[in-house]
C-alpha cells in the first residue's frame, strides 16, 4: 500500500522521469526544461527529502537545446523504490501504464498520483472555441502507450472526471475539457507546477488566457 506522497513521486515518474543502466550502476533521472526550475527547487526535491530521508540537490543539465533541469542519482533508496515498485531500467514509452498498486489504492493517493503525472507531463491550454480569445480550458495528456491513456481514463472517470480520447499520430491523447472541470481539477488534484498554475491564475482574473503573442502585442 503507497502513501501520498510515494504515489505522486510513481506520477512523475511516469511523467518525466527514466531509469537505465550504465556499466557501473542504475541511475534515475527526472527532468525537464529550465523553465520548471521553481517546481524541482520547491516541490520535487522537498517530496524526494521527505521520501527517502536522504541529501539530494537538482541543477542544470545539459541536453536539448538550452539544457535542462532536474535530478540524477545512483542513490540506492530511490533505485530500490523503483525497482521494488515494478519499473524496469530501460526505454518505458511504449510499455508504461499505471500500476495495479495506484489502481487499487485510495481516492486521496489516486489524485496525488494523477497531480505527479500532471505535473511533470500534462498540459493546461485554453482554446479560441468560436471566440477570439483563448478561454475554453482543456487538460490534456499524451503518450505513445496505448495502455497507458486507456489506463488513465478509467482512473479519472472513477475520480468523477469527464474525458474523451482520440489518436494522433503515433500518441493517443486524453482531454479534459470546460470550466466546471478545470475547477474541479484544481480543486481537487490541487497541481502544484508554477507552469499551470500561472496559466491557471492568469484565467481566473480575465476570464481568457493571453498567449505569449498576445501579451506582446498588448505591450
Amino acid at each position: 500500500m503507497k502513501n501520498h506522497l510515494e504515489s505522486e513521486l510513481i506520477g512523475m515518474h511516469i511523467g518525466d522521469g527514466t531509469l537505465y543502466k550504465t556499466k557501473w550502476s542504475i541511475v534515475w533521472e527526472l527532468r525537464s526544461g529550465l523553465n520548471e526550475i521553481e517546481y524541482y527547487n520547491k516541490k520535487v526535491i522537498p517530496l524526494l527529502i521527505r521520501v527517502f530521508n536522504i541529501n539530494i540537490t537538482a541543477k542544470k543539465r545539459s541536453g536539448g537545446k538550452n539544457g535542462c533541469y532536474g535530478v540524477q542519482t545512483t542513490n540506492k533508496k530511490i533505485i530500490e523504490f523503483f525497482l521494488q515498485n515494478e519499473f524496469k531500467p530501460g526505454n518505458k514509452t511504449y510499455t508504461i501504464k499505471i500500476p495495479d498498486y495506484i489502481k487499487d489504492s485510495s481516492k486521496h493517493n489516486k489524485l496525488s498520483f494523477v497531480r505527479g503525472y500532471f505535473d511533470t507531463d500534462g498540459c493546461l491550454r485554453f482554446d479560441k472555441n468560436k471566440s477570439n480569445l483563448h478561454k475554453y480550458p482543456r487538460i490534456e495528456f499524451g503518450s505513445a502507450s496505448q495502455q497507458m491513456i486507456y489506463d488513465l481514463k478509467e482512473l479519472l472517470s472513477e475520480l468523477g472526471f469527464k474525458n474523451h480520447i482520440w489518436k494522433d499520430n503515433k500518441y493517443l491523447k486524453l482531454c479534459i475539457a470546460g470550466r466546471v472541470m478545470l475547477e474541479k481539477w484544481i480543486k481537487e488534484v490541487k497541481p502544484k507546477n508554477p507552469k499551470h498554475l500561472n496559466k491557471y491564475h492568469s484565467f481566473r482574473k480575465t476570464g481568457y488566457y493571453a498567449t505569449e503573442k498576445q501579451v506582446a502585442q498588448e505591450e
